[in-house]
């Protein structure tokens, strides 16, 4: 999978988007509300998905929401349902959105140097969340004009480095974005006074979120830019001095780096470019030579040679790595797609049982282990894993499909036509999908609960 770049006309009109919305709610710019902010944050978040900006990966979520429920577990939060989700970018950069959307980059994920340095930005956001920082801003913006603070919003939301800067610089910002920046660093303390306390009772280390501030700075050294981090998150040196006296003061106790564990594997997981792998790949071999028995970094030399398609070196690392860690089913499961992928599907079939008698409750070995099965012409055992996975949400997985192809095998057409239908209507393909529902219909008798949901899923269809 490679990383979407996002385009200057694509920051150009989520500017005039915040802009939208902010007029829309330009009545009640004296009183934002909570219920404001909800409906601000959510047709921003409808904007970004529409605009395929937030990353899809099962995996990469869930582990950004594990730690942002664990962090969110330790605060008395403001009366919103949080929302975690990683931006399809690698500028480093995370942001809180009105009505408790956490958003973070997935440059951020590849910056950080632990799970308690991510947990940490998180936390530092939900601080801005809960106090309710961007509220504070709208309803003070009547010092500005609105076309500026969209334009100071659009920047903080987006984060992209040039292209977004050029975007900014379609609205006029001369006076106002000084002022604006003043303000914002106001809040910074609060967030890191308050992320800091979230951060100690979920369990890490106090100093995670000053490490991954040094990394910026280091970044900017050796790159010669500010990282976009940086610009949303001003005032760098004095939050670190702050946060220094915070520890030694109230919070001495150390605490851990990494509690939900595999940070390094899902840093492998975040999906780059062709030449970032190449670079990553580098790094990692060079890590080998001084650590050739690290289960973790061969894991990570083995996924990145896959992407890159050295599947014999990939094979190879998997192997070590399994020679040394025997019971890892994310391992085994990683060799049998290579095996599949190879066409070596009885070899497939092996390592993934053995990864599912390990972990059998595990969905991406189930789904895994059903397309090897289907290859292997095992159609009913193919069935039985695609259908515990029916109403499951994967990276791109047509699990409709996967489903409506194996009851065709089995030569069960009624089921083969309505799974096609739940397909081609999840793809928004009207007539397609109508068409194999009024197949269906064909093959269930008109008092059986199959015809009725059919029978219902034509109407709904049909409105439309």
């Amino acid at each position: 999978m490679f990383m979407r770049k996002f385009t200057q006309n694509q920051y150009i009109y989520f500017v005039a988007v915040v802009l939208v919305l902010l007029l829309r709610a330009n009545h009640c710019l004296a009183e934002f509300t909570i219920e404001d902010e909800k409906k601000l944050g959510k047709e921003f978040y409808d904007k970004l998905e529409e605009n395929k900006l937030v990353l899809k990966n099962e995996f990469l979520n869930d582990y950004v929401n594990r730690i942002g429920k664990r962090v969110l577990a330790q605060t008395t939060k403001a009366p919103f349902h949080f929302n975690f989700y990683i931006i399809d970018s690698s500028a480093i950069n995370a942001f809180a959105t009105p009505g408790g959307y956490i958003y973070i980059n997935k440059g951020i994920i590849l910056s950080a140097e632990n799970e308690a340095q991510l947990a940490g930005v998180i936390a530092h956001e939900i601080g801005h969340a809960n106090a309710r920082h961007i509220a504070s801003i709208i309803e003070k913006s009547q010092k500005l004009n609105i076309a500026a603070l969209a334009a100071v919003l659009a920047g903080a939301f987006l984060g992209g480095g040039g292209q977004s800067s050029a975007a900014i610089a379609a609205f006029s910002l001369a006076g106002a974005s000084s002022m604006t920046l003043k303000y914002m660093r106001q809040h910074e303390e609060e967030a890191d006074r308050m992320g800091m306390e979230y951060l100690v009772k979920a369990g890490y280390y106090p100093a995670a979120i000053i490490d991954f501030l040094k990394i910026m700075k280091r970044h900017e050294f050796l790159s010669k830019s500010l990282p976009s981090y940086l610009l949303t998150h001003p005032g760098t040196d004095e939050r670190i001095i702050y946060m220094d006296s915070l520890i030694l003061t109230q919070y001495a106790k150390d605490g851990a780096r990494n509690i939900i564990g595999n940070f390094n594997r899902i840093q492998a997981m975040v999906p780059q470019n062709i030449t970032e792998l190449g670079r990553k790949h580098k790094q990692l071999e060079q890590s080998l030579r001084n650590h050739p028995d690290d289960v973790d970094l061969l894991y990570n030399i083995a996924y990145i040679e896959d992407q890159l398609g050295q599947t014999d070196s990939s094979l190879k690392h998997y192997q070590k790595a399994l020679s040394l860690s025997p019971q890892d089913d994310d391992i085994l499961k990683n060799m049998g797609l290579i095996y599949l992928k190879r066409g070596k599907t009885d070899q497939a079939q092996d390592v993934l049982l053995r990864a599912s008698k390990i972990n059998p409750t595990k969905d991406d070995i189930t789904l895994a282990l059903g397309k090897t099965y289907f290859a292997n012409h095992l159609y009913q055992e193919a069935l039985d894993c695609y259908l515990k996975l029916k109403d499951k949400e994967f990276n791109g997985e047509a699990m409709h499909y996967f489903i409506a192809m194996t009851y065709g095998k089995l030569n069960n057409l009624g089921e083969s036509h309505y799974y096609f239908g739940l397909h081609f209507k999840k793809e928004k393909k009207k007539e397609s999908a109508l068409f194999h529902f009024r197949e269906a219909l064909n093959y269930f008798s008109r008092d059986s609960e199959r015809y009725t949901a059919i029978h219902n899923e034509i109407k709904e269809l049909e409105k439309k």
